[in-house]
């Protein structure tokens, strides 16, 4: 059964205090793992411009001390976005990074799949929905994969952490289109008010007007579900029954194919938790109070662990009740019948 610890505590008290994070990490025993020169990422979202909720870099600097200290070669890394934003190139996305304050951990930060998210790492990886898995080209060389993630719900899988952080997160550009392009919205006529935000944001210019109401192209659509994000009228919708269960369980296998033959481990953060992924460009504020930190050899563990905590404290499904259309413990049944993880775990409170 792996272990999952807990360190229970608030965005503030981790702020204060953030020598508890490397604390953690070590009562973990990540670091034994750790040898001199190797090259460690620190996967990390950056946040998107004027978002608010993404992990402070403030509470990793004691480990970003501790790792240079030891020797070791530490960097931190994310992958292009497909939709249009500040984090749709390298150049943007670590201009957004530093303006976020992760330049001031003195350790370098690097976007894992090149310029404009194209360059890849093909991974072959026979599973049910995929056999090819392109993913960041980063990943080839790096000895240890520390995998920080800010747990939030989230409008396409429920909720976003570890093994989100792992399936999206280390795709590139195109690994991440043949996991969206199952997702097919369509916008409401009678909902529709023509306002117009949905094209707006539509990164790949498949939404337009007609005569009652905006329209999504389905041939140009790539499922990024950003319309329905900006919609402020709930008039895009999903045919979830049709989607959710493929667009889950290939993140999950994208997850799977970028754990083979390197060593993760898990840091999920509980805290400052939003309805809505840090991928949003705007300021969210937490929906339910902070409950702390886990750490977890096991991505499957670690989810887990962090739901049913969360679920225990608040004595009714928060998750469900932000995006009542999904059954987001579905990919974490899926993650642990393809071998990623386990949901059984010991948990220990730190």
């Amino acid at each position: 059964m792996s272990q999952v610890y807990f360190k229970r505590g608030t965005y503030q008290e981790f702020l204060a205090q953030p020598q508890k994070i490397l604390d953690g990490i070590k009562k973990s025993g990540f670091l034994k793992e750790i040898k001199k020169d190797e090259f460690i990422g620190l996967k990390i979202h950056f946040g998107e411009k004027g978002n608010k909720s993404y992990i402070n870099p403030a509470l990793l600097s004691p480990l970003a001390r501790f790792l240079n200290k030891r020797g070791a070669r530490p960097f931190l890394f994310d992958t292009n976005t497909l939709y249009r934003g500040e984090r749709t190139n390298s150049v943007d996305h670590i201009r957004i990074a530093n303006k976020h304050g992760f330049g001031k951990l003195d350790i370098p930060i690097i976007i894992g799949d090149g310029l404009r998210g194209n360059d890849y790492l093909k991974v072959k990886c026979s599973q049910k929905h995929l056999k090819d898995f392109y993913l960041a080209q980063i990943l080839k060389d790096i000895d240890f994969v520390l995998v920080f993630s800010h747990f939030t719900c989230h409008m396409l899988t429920g909720f976003g952490a570890a093994i989100k952080n792992m399936g999206m997160g280390c795709a590139s550009r195109r690994g991440k289109l043949s996991q969206h392009c199952v997702v097919s919205p369509n916008i409401k006529e009678g909902q529709c008010v023509k306002c117009g935000m949905c094209a707006k944001f539509c990164p790949a210019d498949a939404i337009s007007e007609g005569k009652d109401a905006f329209f999504i192209d389905e041939k140009k659509c790539i499922g990024c579900a950003q319309c329905i994000s900006v919609c402020p009228h709930g008039a895009v919708k999903i045919s979830w029954s049709e989607s959710y269960d493929e667009l889950a369980q290939k993140m999950v296998e994208y997850a799977f194919a970028a754990t083979q033959n390197r060593k993760c481990a898990y840091v999920n953060f509980c805290i400052y938790i939003t309805k809505e992924c840090d991928c949003m460009n705007k300021e969210k504020s937490g929906f339910i109070k902070d409950l702390g930190v886990l750490f977890s050899w096991d991505p499957v563990s670690i989810d887990k662990a962090s739901i049913d905590l969360l679920l225990q404290r608040e004595k009714h499904d928060v998750f469900k009740d932000a995006h009542p259309s999904i059954n987001y413990l579905r990919h974490l049944e899926y993650a642990q019948e393809i071998g990623l993880g386990e949901l059984g775990y010991k948990l220990i409170e730190i």
